[in-house]
């Protein structure tokens, strides 16, 4: 799920996935919303629709808008808006601080600005997202800007963070839709911290899919298909106090 999902997730129709009503269940009418992008994204962006609320909604990626769109939800462009009520987006990986990488899709620069004005985000992922250290199982994705790639794959070569420039079946670049390319790289002896100070400060790093401290909750699709709650500290304290 995130931006992988078991198989046939994807197709239902919001009415009936609880795991993705349960994501949207807190939105109401007048608010902002900011939609992932991704298999499990398109669950929540379903059932979202399904609740037929008078929302404004921004999406992190074209396929996302265009999926909103044809549910009728109307979507606004990012350029014209400041600030998010409420984002539901999927995650690649979740480790125990639930810091998580993300970015299977190609969209986690446009996800991750999204996310940093929204005053509450909620990530759906199934059990399989879960692991103990952030790398275990994907690589990290990078988009860059091509006039630097060479330099850029050195430098985070050199950093222990070697990666690929992500290829579609026929060999062609996968580009964001912003044009750059993507590489995805291993994070080697690199905390998530540490990683994601590096690369906010490297020249020519667009962004990255690396999201730590970015979610206030995360549900979690069992296998038994029950749903399981987990709340940063912060955002269950500011529940507590109200705010």
């Amino acid at each position: 799920m995130g931006d992988g999902a078991r198989c046939g997730l994807d197709t239902m129709t919001g009415m009936d996935d609880p795991l993705a009503q349960a994501a949207v269940e807190p939105i109401e009418s007048g608010m902002v919303v900011g939609l992932g992008t991704g298999r499990a994204a398109s669950r929540c962006i379903r059932a979202l629709a399904a609740r037929r609320l008078d929302v404004r909604c921004v999406a992190t990626s074209i396929r996302s808008a265009e999926l909103a769109t044809s549910l009728s939800l109307r979507v606004d462009p990012f350029e014209q808006v400041a600030a998010v009520d409420y984002l539901f987006d999927g995650a690649d990986e979740v480790d125990p601080n639930l810091d998580m990488i993300k970015g299977a899709g190609g969209a986690m620069t446009r996800e991750k600005m999204i996310a940093q004005v929204a005053q509450r985000t909620v990530y759906v992922i199934d059990e399989s997202k879960l692991v103990g250290r952030l790398g275990e199982r994907y690589r990290l994705p990078i988009e860059l800007l091509a006039f630097g790639e060479a330099s850029i794959q050195t430098r985070l070569e050199a950093l222990g963070m070697a990666g690929t420039i992500r290829l579609d079946e026929a060999g062609r670049r996968i580009l964001t839709d912003d044009g750059n390319p993507i590489v995805d790289v291993t994070l080697g002896s690199h905390t998530a911290e540490s990683a994601d100070f590096v690369l906010n400060s490297m020249p020519g790093v667009v962004g990255h899919g690396l999201f730590v401290g970015e979610a206030d909750v995360v549900l979690i699709e069992r296998a038994d298909d029950s749903i399981e709650r987990r709340e940063a500290p912060r955002a269950a304290g500011e529940a507590d106090s109200g705010g």
